[in-house]
């Protein structure tokens, strides 16, 4: 099993490194520090990453899984110094297995296939009183809708496990500028290479629900509603989901944002992400972490 994880973290690895690799011998030099970042700039961004879930349902186990997997995104940004808005899409898939005690009588090689898809869209507005020079703070809100579905053939009758979270939280942002504004001389013994002029921002995020929705089943995933000639396939299976109201949600985002040459631009970022489902009997809990590589591609307006 951890030769498994150690292998997919490897392949996750390389991955990153080949994406990276491309990206940098076609991003250029970057661009001297500026003042600011242009008003309305547009952004057609694409990241790939690494992550590392772990969750426990107990409407199917008390048992918590954990594994590492990889995540894609894609999505659309525009940001001014006054607003910004975000629309992004996210794929997280991850090999897991349970946390069992040692015993002679249970098997330890529990294992489950996670996956997860996350659409989200966030607006924010500048807090005046707050920015300065070098310090800009935003604030606003956030739509997030997730979708989970969960594998594991050891749980027999209870296999597949799926639920739907949806939340409308509140959102914060402080971004510092900490751009190189000069050449830079670097002294490292055998070598000494200058650092060259560069505008790169750092982000901090937070997101905390307000409206928590979710979507489960009962008391467990095994439950079988009554079938009439009327029934449907979907329907039959989700009889015995049910929308509720309750739980909490939150995210935090720390991101090193460097524009380049041309208008386009690239960031390294360190997501954390947890949840509490109370659903309508049993809980789900959930956190992530997750490391991403972006590239922004500048867009530019469409005339009418």
């Amino acid at each position: 099993m951890i030769l498994s994880k150690i292998n997919t973290c490897k392949s996750g690895l390389m991955l990153m490194l080949l994406f990276v690799g491309f990206n940098q011998t076609k991003a250029g030099n970057e661009v001297a520090a500026s003042d600011s970042v242009k008003p309305a700039v547009r952004y057609w961004q694409s990241s790939i990453g690494l992550s590392n879930p772990s969750y426990r349902d107990f409407a199917t186990s008390p048992l918590f899984y954990r594994g590492v997997g990889f995540n894609i995104s894609t999505g659309w940004l525009k940001r001014s110094a006054k607003k910004e808005r975000l629309f992004d899409m996210l794929l997280s898939v991850a090999p897991m297995s349970a946390t069992i005690p040692a015993s002679n009588y249970l098997k330890r090689a529990v294992t489950s296939t996670f996956a997860q898809m996350s659409l989200r869209y966030v607006q924010l507005y500048e807090i005046k009183s707050l920015s300065q020079h070098k310090n800009k703070y935003k604030a606003g809100f956030a739509l997030h809708a997730t979708q989970n579905f969960r594998m594991n053939r050891f749980l027999q009758n209870n296999a597949a496990g799926v639920e739907n979270v949806s939340n409308v939280m509140l959102t914060g942002q402080v971004m510092r500028d900490v751009s190189r504004s000069s050449e830079k001389k670097v002294n490292l013994l055998f070598f000494k290479p200058t650092l060259k002029p560069v505008k790169r921002d750092l982000r901090f995020q937070l997101n905390v629900g307000v409206l928590n929705f979710n979507y489960r089943p009962g008391y467990a995933f095994a439950y079988e509603g009554y079938l009439t000639s009327n029934t449907s396939p979907l329907l039959w299976i989700l009889n015995n989901y049910s929308w509720s109201l309750n739980g909490w949600r939150t995210q935090g985002e720390l991101e090193l944002f460097t524009y380049l040459e041309g208008g386009n631009a690239r960031s390294w970022t360190y997501v954390w992400s947890a949840m509490h489902i109370p659903g309508k009997f049993e809980n789900f809990q959930m956190a992530m972490h997750q490391i991403k590589y972006t590239v922004f591609f500048q867009r530019t307006k469409k005339k009418s």
